[in-house]
């Protein structure tokens, strides 16, 4: 209970949005939701309002996506002791727009940023002691995809009542490819926190989060489709350990 009180307390303090945030978020919404709306400005000949009007659906999904993803990681980086601050990845989004261009709008680049930890000295509850480390990073990076792939089962719940729903279909894929992007190693995308923090988490959630993510995509049971990708998850984590850490440890 102390635990919990501690959090609300944090959350009241800290998860507000800095006015640099504020900005480097929005930039970022609004460029993806450009680039996934490239190709949604009519179907024969160029129609701005249909165009408008697609861009900014896209943009509500960008934002939901977004502002999800970074909710899990400050509402899990307040817990054990870090507050997050949200930074744009210029260079991503410009490669992003990039490849839009490029593809004609059938490649989508999907990398808002990353994030900068501070700790939180001044609050002593919880396991959190000695300042920044390495897995908590990695800790905190992987609530992001995490909160993602809670959207997306949400997503598929909803589309169980609105069934070929265009727009949950596209908020789906959007989470999806979000997810899966944000797992590459690759700073200072989440997946290269997890890897650095951790190579021995990494290679359990690598497979098991891309396996859900393209599991997200075809008709099968929520349920079967997290099992499957957390036993798939679990077996090659096990190939990995068995055939570079074990031997790491026993050495030449």
């Amino acid at each position: 209970m102390a635990e919990l009180t501690d959090l609300k307390d944090k959350i009241r303090k800290y998860y507000k949005f800095s006015p640099y945030e504020v900005r480097g978020l929005t930039i970022a919404i609004l460029v993806i939701g450009f680039i996934i709306s490239f190709k949604e400005w009519g179907a024969e000949k160029f129609d701005f309002s249909v165009g408008l009007f697609n861009m900014f659906n896209a943009i509500l999904i960008a934002a939901l996506s977004i502002l999800v993803h970074d909710a899990g990681q400050r509402i899990w980086g307040l817990a054990i002791g870090f507050r997050i601050e949200f930074r744009m990845w210029t260079f991503g989004l410009i490669a992003a727009v990039a490849a839009a261009f490029v593809s004609n709008g059938s490649v989508w680049i999907l990398v808002p940023g990353g994030f900068m930890l501070h700790h939180l000295a001044g609050h002593r509850l919880g396991f959190f002691r000695y300042g920044l480390n390495y897995f908590g990073q990695a800790m905190v990076a992987l609530a992001g995809p995490l909160f993602t792939l809670m959207l997306i089962v949400a997503l598929k719940a909803l589309g169980v009542f609105f069934p070929d729903n265009v727009l949950i279909e596209k908020a789906i894929m959007f989470n999806v490819i979000y997810m899966m992007t944000s797992m590459l190693p690759v700073p200072p995308l989440d997946g290269s926190k997890i890897f650095f923090g951790s190579r021995m988490l990494y290679a359990f959630v690598l497979p098991a989060m891309m396996i859900a993510a393209l599991m997200m995509t075809v008709k099968i049971p929520v349920f079967f489709a997290l099992v499957l990708s957390v036993l798939a998850g679990v077996v090659l984590w096990l190939v990995y350990y068995i055939s570079f850490e074990r031997k790491a440890w026993k050495g030449p």
